[in-house]
């Protein structure tokens, strides 16, 4: 009997796991129904796409052959109106022809005016005939005017020629002779585009014209003569050897008087003729041995001699140098008093001043501007 008041709890829980397991199962139901009909619904909008896409496609179709029965409709009405105009002119064709009446005056006259008119025409034919004849005797034929473009590519090459003998040479001379025959090809070519390459042409030989002349050859010709003259020139041993011979020639017993007077004038005269008195520019070196002369002579040929090959080379300060050397030369080992000693030295100084590499004007510009031209005539 006791246990009779659990039995209802124990109903009570069993409807409720009951009523919530029908619970459970109700809420999975639901779920499983939603996802079908996501599933379902995911599944038909591509579907309804396509067909809404179908039917545009179709709607399209509908308007284009609408469009197209239209056209056909006027393409048939044209061809209709135009078979009727055809027939039209059949029609016409097939009727005889009405004779029209012709007035003979009428037409005399309109022969008159149009023979009149030839006759102009004709008359006025004859003299542009003759006014392009006149124009062709005047102008020189297209051959020849095309021809023309090559003395713009002659005045280039000459132009180039120029720049090399300045460049190289140093030959100004021929440079301004180059530079006016390409000057006059230029003008020859009768091109219109030539006058800035002119312009400048003129600028360069205005500064070549400037230009003192170098007589290259001269100059050499005078280092030659220079070296001729050199060996006439007396060398200080060559003096001291001639005294020496003059004095045993006129050496001579001396007598010494008992005056006072006769012995100061004997020991005068012999001083006088032991010591010669020279007033040096400059206190040589070294006395020269007796037998060098020839040797010390073809020192100085060689130093002119290099002088020469300076001035073939355009080596400016070899040359100068070579000059210093061979002033340097005379004044150490010869006799500048003499005539022709001078004569040395004034040669010297005046070969030195001469300037054997003038600073030369650049055609550079002048060589850019042909160049250019030619570009455009190719």
């Amino acid at each position: 009997m006791p246990e009779k008041p659990e039995t209802p709890k124990i109903l009570d829980e069993i409807s409720k796991s009951n009523s919530a397991k029908a619970k459970g199962t109700t809420s999975r139901q639901q779920q499983k129904a939603r996802r079908r009909f996501v599933i379902v619904t995911m599944l038909f909008l591509p579907v309804l796409a396509g067909v809404l896409f179908l039917a545009f496609q179709q709607f399209q179709l509908q308007q284009q052959l609408a469009a197209f029965q239209q056209e056909n409709q006027q393409l048939t009405l044209a061809l209709a109106a135009q078979d009727s105009q055809l027939q039209g002119f059949q029609q016409q064709l097939e009727e005889p022809l009405q004779p029209v009446p012709v007035d003979d005056a009428s037409v005399q006259a309109l022969e008159a005016g149009f023979q009149a008119l030839e006759e102009n025409l004709n008359e006025e034919i004859l003299s542009l005939r003759q006014q392009l004849a006149d124009f062709q005797r005047q102008q020189p034929p297209a051959n020849e005017i095309a021809n023309t473009d090559w003395k713009v590519f002659e005045a280039e090459y000459l132009l180039g020629i120029a720049n090399r003998k300045l460049q190289l040479e140093g030959d100004h001379v021929s440079a301004i002779e180059l530079i006016e025959n390409a000057d006059s090809s230029l003008v020859d070519s009768g091109n219109s585009n030539v006058f800035a390459t002119r312009q400048s042409i003129a600028g360069d030989l205005a500064r070549l014209h400037s230009l003192e002349p170098l007589d290259r050859e001269g100059i050499y010709l005078r280092l030659g003569i220079l070296a001729s003259e050199a060996e006439k020139i007396n060398l200080l041993s060559s003096m001291r050897e001639d005294f020496e011979n003059q004095r045993n020639a006129d050496s001579a017993p001396l007598e010494i008087s008992s005056s006072s007077s006769g012995f100061v004038d004997s020991s005068l005269s012999f001083l006088g003729s032991v010591f010669v008195w020279r007033e040096w520019d400059e206190t040589p070196e070294a006395m020269l041995e007796p037998g060098q002369d020839a040797y010390i002579k073809q020192n100085l040929q060689i130093i002119l001699e290099q002088a020469k090959l300076a001035l073939l080379s355009t080596d400016k300060q070899l040359y100068q140098r070579s000059l210093s050397d061979a002033s340097d030369w005379l004044h150490r080992y010869a006799v500048t008093d003499s005539v022709i000693g001078q004569s040395l030295l004034a040669e010297l100084d005046e070969l030195a001043s001469m300037d054997i590499d003038p600073a030369l004007p650049s055609l550079a510009e002048s060589l850019a501007l042909i160049r250019q031209l030619t570009a455009n005539l190719q």
